[in-house]
């Protein structure tokens, strides 16, 4: 198996399985016991850091700072401007400076060999040269660390900073307690055998909970609901191909949004980048229009359950979402989910007209040429 490189392992619930929804969450954590996955990580993160960009003189106490207040939230950059350090620097200057570097080394050479000298010099992997200043070799630090941080923060694993941060060092000091092959074997077992089973009984336990609360109903294939709004039961979805067209917000079993027509449910980093997409129109509400065939099993049996102007709260059990693959960063394998749907309009289906079964006249042979 390829070694999993660090942006996978950080954003592991999009790359592998999805982590999904968890307590715990991200802590600074102690080193009194050792922690698997936490150590996994770091050092994934290490040695594709050793592979990727050992051309790099990182200042390790300002990635390691950033790693630490980017996950819990008090980094002293914002994620974006980071980000946009993080791609000057990587698309642009480092290629720039890497030519530069190789050019200056050839020109010693070359200027050692015309006096005599024929002694191979063994230059460094990471030369001061990459950064123009140590003012910017700070900043690309800290930045790629805060970016690190924040995708551990974002993925919502039970992380403890302590070790992500022991094992980038020891991979630095080259004596990590866990082989490449053995940080790879853990982190395909977590994703891919311990987070599934953890996010099904976490899951189950759950909607067992749900279940009990007033006014939620089950159907029979265990999709739960609850009627806010009956809506006008005239004009109710009643075919699978009808269109409907709804505001939603979905949540995780832990209370995060991971997708909503509505401006104000978003998260306040997506409502940022909103504003600066559409500053004239920002805070508009975007329903959606689609066939209820089209989306998963618990929306299309649950949208029959209202009629239009309808509101009804649905929880989704695995098997009628997303299954064992999960979806995206935050829906996770066997991971049920909750929403909050208003009907604003149905289209039925119609059924299209059957093709016309009159035979066409035969047209008359066209004249012979002259």
């Amino acid at each position: 198996m390829k070694k999993i490189f660090f942006a996978a392992a950080l954003a592991g619930a999009a790359m592998l399985a999805s982590c999904g929804g968890n307590k715990g969450g991200v802590q600074l954590g102690s080193l009194s016991e050792f922690d698997s996955l936490s150590y996994s990580l770091g050092a994934n993160i290490g040695y594709g850091m050793s592979y990727e960009m050992k051309d790099i003189p990182f200042d390790f106490k300002a990635v390691d700072k950033g790693v630490r207040e980017g996950a819990l939230g008090k980094a002293t950059q914002e994620h974006d401007k980071s980000l946009d350090m993080l791609r000057e620097y990587f698309m642009t200057k480092r290629g720039e400076r890497a030519q530069a570097v190789a050019q200056k080394r050839a020109e010693a050479d070359s200027v050692r060999l015309a006096g005599g000298d024929t002694t191979k010099v063994e230059y460094p992997a990471a030369d001061p040269d990459m950064f123009e200043s140590e003012e910017e070799r700070t900043e690309i630090s800290y930045a790629f660390g805060n970016d690190i941080g924040y995708n551990i923060a974002q993925s919502g694993m039970p992380i403890q900073l302590v070790w992500i941060g022991e094992a980038m060092q020891n991979v630095r000091d080259n004596n990590a307690k866990m082989t490449e092959d053995e940080v790879n074997q853990y982190l395909q077992y977590y994703f891919m055998v311990k987070r599934p089973a953890e996010n099904a009984e976490a899951s189950k336990a759950w909607l067992e909970k749900t279940e009990k609360k007033s006014g939620v109903k089950k159907t029979e294939s265990g999709l739960l609901y609850k009627v806010t709004d009956a809506g006008d039961a005239s004009v109710m979805p009643k075919d699978p191909r009808d269109v409907v067209k709804v505001h939603y917000t979905g949540r995780t079993r832990e209370g995060k949004v991971f997708d909503t027509s509505k401006f104000a449910n978003r998260s306040k980093e997506q409502q940022e980048m909103i504003k600066k997409q559409r500053p004239d129109d920002f805070d508009k509400d975007e329903p959606v229009e689609f066939p209820l065939n089209r989306v998963i099993p618990g929306w299309t049996e649950g949208l029959q359950l209202v009629g239009k102007g309808g509101k009804i709260t649905l929880w989704i059990p695995a098997d009628l979402a997303y299954g064992a693959r999960g979806a995206g960063r935050d829906i996770g394998p066997n991971e049920a989910l909750e929403f909050e749907v208003e009907l604003i309009d149905v289209t039925p289906y119609v059924e299209p007209a059957p093709a016309d079964s009159t035979a066409t006249a035969e047209k008359p042979e066209a004249a012979p040429a002259k």
